[in-house]
């Protein structure tokens, strides 16, 4: 019962250090992973409970208890049985088949050394052996409540499934936040890639369209249009956040506000410095703006040309290993028929 409680307490406190604030998972745990989290441990806990309450309480033997024979063959209960109130220890009673007379016979044993614990089970197990010779009933097994004038206490331990149960809940739980962060941890390196990517067509246009006389405002109305005229099945980020910038300034949000959102929206350096430029140019003017974005995408032409190299020799270094187990293939290929002919 208190895996339950303390499984209960640590995903509560979980819960309230991550609502308060005092728990950081990004890049982690999102808001809906640690809400699935949270869900799946304490549903799996509640019913690891009801499991528990239900059939994981011992079961203690009154005297003269008797366990019922079967008639598919002898088996085996696992018991504890506790001598004159000591620590219950654990012991196996084989039940007799059902209407099965016992063998008479005499067998001896062996001689084998014992040590005194397995002779003391050996002893209670005759014990146990002899009280049943004496009831003789063909139905029932019987267990004895005193031995050598010891009290005996037998039971048997409940259902202990609820427990695994919630800690296997638990278990999953974690498990299916990892896999959920590490997705979403992919689709944000995904989307970083995808930044980096565009951003010096993106900045080369906008350079290109101001050098022609468009404003900071309509070149990025311009580009933002002609993305939704052509707009692909997979979304690109970068115009994505344009076409936002374009709604909120079209909504009355100041141009200057928009282009730092814009920044944040994209979340890499390359964009946040691209918006403090434009919002250099609205408020101070600069004659050189079109040189200076013209400059900023040579060098991330020349960054995204390095990265493309780096790229390559990663591709190529991972194609290493294939290349080498299709060259053993095809030297099986070759070399065993070779030997078989040769040797046959």
């Amino acid at each position: 019962m208190w895996v339950h409680l303390a499984i209960f307490l640590l995903t509560a406190g979980i819960f309230i250090i991550w609502k308060t604030g005092q728990l950081r998972l990004e890049g982690l745990a999102d808001k809906k992973s640690i809400q699935l989290f949270i869900l799946v441990a304490i549903g799996g806990n509640l019913l690891g409970f009801f499991l528990t309450a239900t059939e994981g309480a011992d079961i203690i033997y009154s005297r003269n208890t008797r366990i019922p024979r079967e008639s598919s063959g002898t088996y085996t209960e696992d018991l504890q049985v506790s001598v004159d109130g000591n620590k219950a220890e654990n012991f196996q009673v084989q039940i007799p088949e059902k209407e099965t007379e016992e063998n008479s016979e005499s067998q001896e044993d062996s001689f084998t050394e014992e040590t005194p614990e397995e002779a003391r089970r050996k002893e209670l197990q005759e014990v146990i052996e002899k009280y049943n010779r004496e009831k003789a009933d063909p139905d029932y097994y019987y267990l004895p409540d005193n031995w050598n004038g010891q009290t005996l206490q037998w039971k048997k331990k409940g259902d202990r499934s609820g427990t695994l149960l919630a800690a296997m809940a638990l278990f999953a739980a974690f498990a299916v936040m990892m896999k959920k962060a590490r997705e979403t941890q992919e689709e944000l390196a995904k989307k970083s890639e995808q930044l980096l990517m565009d951003y010096p067509s993106l900045v080369m246009k906008f350079a290109l369209l101001v050098q022609a006389g468009m404003t900071a405002r309509k070149a990025f109305q311009k580009i933002a249009s002609d993305y939704l005229k052509r707009k692909p099945q997979k979304p690109r980020y970068a115009y994505e956040a344009i076409v936002t910038a374009c709604h909120e300034m079209d909504s009355g949000v100041a141009e200057l506000e928009a282009y730092r959102r814009f920044g944040q929206r994209c979340g890499q350096m390359k964009y946040k410095t691209f918006s403090t430029l434009l919002i250099q140019n609205l408020q101070k003017g600069s004659r050189r703006m079109a040189d200076m974005l013209e400059q900023e995408a040579m060098e991330a032409w020349d960054e995204r040309k390095r990265k493309a190299r780096v790229l390559g020799e990663a591709a190529a270094t991972k194609l290493l290993v294939p290349m080498i187990l299709m060259m053993a293939v095809v030297m099986a290929i070759i070399m065993i028929p070779a030997f078989l002919s040769f040797y046959g």
